[in-house]
């Protein structure tokens, strides 16, 4: 395990012996969610052609819907077991629990079927759809959600599907949406690249977002942005006063000025933690750069356990744990049984 130190504070974050423990060889990609109903993490696959077979599953259950597919699937951390969940998905990605433990997917959609946001509940695994447009104006990729104490959902939409190849047409620019509690989409924010990543800050007065225009679609620009914005949340559920936070590098030098900050979660003292090529980087609230989580490809992350301190990352052919002095925050439903 490497560990890079940028400030003694990330030293405090990694306690007196941190250890990189290997939890399981498979093509985790997004999502990131951990269950304390039953001690389980949540995740969805990377993205494949039609006629991929998991890893995990039987031969005979291959995609059968449209072009893309990944798989939904959940491990437990008390065997390390993996169950999928949904073999087939409309292209599933990042994920959070509501307040009342049920899940949220990000369904990228494909072809002309829209993205949307799907509600599972985990233990009959009935869903049903959230919302999938706009004011009639067909979501484009929906990538990452989160859910605020108040029970809106918040989640982003970059134009990946059609800059992947697996949507035809663009109805409107990536934007940062808000799904509030009569049903009602808010477009809450504009001007991205490719929105992708969110968190709120602890207290909810600040709300952080990362653009990822770095990766048009299959290909890197690299004039384009690879920033972590933050917001301030009004008191009328607003935001305002947009800034730039951190432009994400590569630790080693070797790209300075380029980076990918993907996923991003926050702990209980306000401390940003973002899945980017070379690993887990963590920064102050403030922007200032702790420290590295050395790993290739990290694309996304988030705490679990009983104490929510210990943070699994996701790098696409893999899932790792570092169990951590800091606590994951924003987790509404397993902060209700988290052991002090």
């Amino acid at each position: 395990m490497i560990l890079q130190v940028r400030d003694p504070e990330f030293l405090e974050i990694l306690g007196p012996a941190p250890e990189l423990k290997l939890v399981a060889e498979t093509d985790a990609h997004e999502g990131g969610v951990y269950h304390p109903d039953n001690n389980e993490f949540y995740y969805s696959t990377t993205r494949h052609k039609v006629g991929y077979t998991s890893m995990i599953t039987s031969s005979d259950e291959k995609d059968s819907a449209g072009e893309q597919n990944t798989q939904v699937r959940k491990i437990s951390l008390d065997t390390g077991e993996i169950t999928t969940v949904f073999p087939v998905t409309d292209v599933a990605n990042g994920m959070v629990l509501d307040r009342e433990g049920n899940l949220l997917i990000c369904q990228q959609g494909q072809g002309k079927k829209p993205g949307y946001i799907q509600r599972v509940d985990v233990k009959t695994l009935e869903t049903s759809i959230v919302a999938d447009n706009w004011f009639g104006a067909a979501f484009n990729s929906p990538n990452d959600v989160v859910v605020k104490s108040d029970g809106t959902i918040w989640f982003t939409d970059p134009i990946y599907a059609w800059a992947q190849g697996f949507k035809p047409e663009i109805q409107v620019e990536g934007q940062l949406y808000r799904i509030n509690l009569d049903g009602v989409v808010d477009a809450m924010a504009t001007n991205f690249q490719r929105p992708n990543g969110l968190a709120f800050s602890p207290d909810e007065k600040l709300l952080y977002v990362t653009d990822t225009g770095y990766l048009q679609g299959e290909e890197f620009d690299k004039g384009k942005r690879h920033h972590i914005y933050v917001y301030k949340v009004r008191e009328d559920g607003m935001l305002s006063s947009r800034r730039l936070l951190a432009s994400v590098g590569m630790y080693d030098g070797s790209a300075p000025g380029l980076g990918l900050p993907d996923g991003i979660k926050v702990d209980t003292k306000g401390r940003i933690y973002i899945g980017s090529p070379d690993g887990v980087q963590v920064f102050s609230r403030s922007g200032k750069p702790l420290g590295l989580i050395a790993l290739p490809d990290v694309v996304n992350l988030g705490f679990a356990g009983e104490k929510l301190n210990k943070l699994y990352i996701l790098n696409d052919s893999s899932i790792h744990m570092i169990e951590l002095q800091a606590t994951g925050a924003g987790l509404h439903y397993a902060s209700k049984f988290m052991k002090k």
